[in-house]
């Protein structure tokens, strides 16, 4: 199946399918708020409101440091993950990743305020559909000597894998990442689950079904990273 990387959000099928969804927002449909502390003295209140008869999800996000609110944001349809660490990145900015969806990944500078949304196309889908399948981030894990980014998660909720990616442009996201679980097992028979343990000594150590330690260095995966975006694939 053929893969598109291209990013459909803000799209006219991407803003029909949010909007149909926000007018949850409201004080009738609230059923839960929860916050959450982050790094570097910021909070995340996630307010969550669900119309059930309707099966409508929606998360109003706010987030906040020292008490002023820096940044709001929706996720739709229960596809919120939050991700705890605010990024220091070798570019000196300091950056929030969250989802507004399932699929893809935004990047908040919370020093400028610049935000970047990434959802792509994926595989190829009934045109009646926003996207198609892609990789599921769940958690991710920034190497500032390398400007490489690990992100754990899946396709289609099974097996669990760890994309590694370049992350020195983060206002600039470049989608073509690499799979480890394909590195190191490309017959999928060994490695069922795979999950991030650390960067350390120019690797990248992972947990293969949570037993097995396995690395790949960091100058290969620069150069599969490198490979792949020269391809230019959209």
């Amino acid at each position: 199946m053929r893969f598109s990387y291209k990013n459909v959000y803000n799209s006219e099928k991407h803003r029909e399918v949010m909007d149909n969804m926000r007018y949850v927002i409201d004080d009738k449909f609230l059923a839960e708020t929860k916050n959450y502390e982050l790094t570097d003295g910021f909070s995340l209140e996630v307010r969550s409101y669900e119309d059930k008869d309707k099966s409508v999800y929606t998360d109003k996000c706010i987030l906040t440091n020292a008490g002023k609110i820096i940044y709001e944001y929706c996720c739709f349809d229960r596809h919120n993950f939050i991700f705890k660490e605010i990024i220091h990145h070798k570019n000196g900015h300091r950056y929030y990743l969250f989802k507004i969806d399932l699929y893809g990944i935004s990047c908040l500078d919370v020093d400028t305020l610049e935000v970047y949304n990434y959802i792509p196309e994926g595989y190829e889908h009934k045109e009646e559909y926003m996207c198609g399948e892609s990789f599921i981030i769940t958690d991710v894990h920034y190497d500032e000597k390398s400007n490489l980014i690990a992100y754990g998660g899946c396709y289609w909720a099974a097996p669990y894998d760890v994309m590694a990616g370049d992350f020195s442009e983060p206002m600039n996201f470049n989608p073509h990442l690499v799979s480890l679980n394909g590195i190191l097992d490309p017959e999928f028979d060994l490695c069922q689950d795979i999950d991030f343990m650390e960067w350390k000594n120019d690797r990248l150590y992972v947990i293969c079904d949570d037993k097995k330690e396995e690395s790949v260095s960091i100058n290969q995966l620069k150069d599969m990273i490198n490979e792949l975006t020269e391809k230019g694939e959209k």
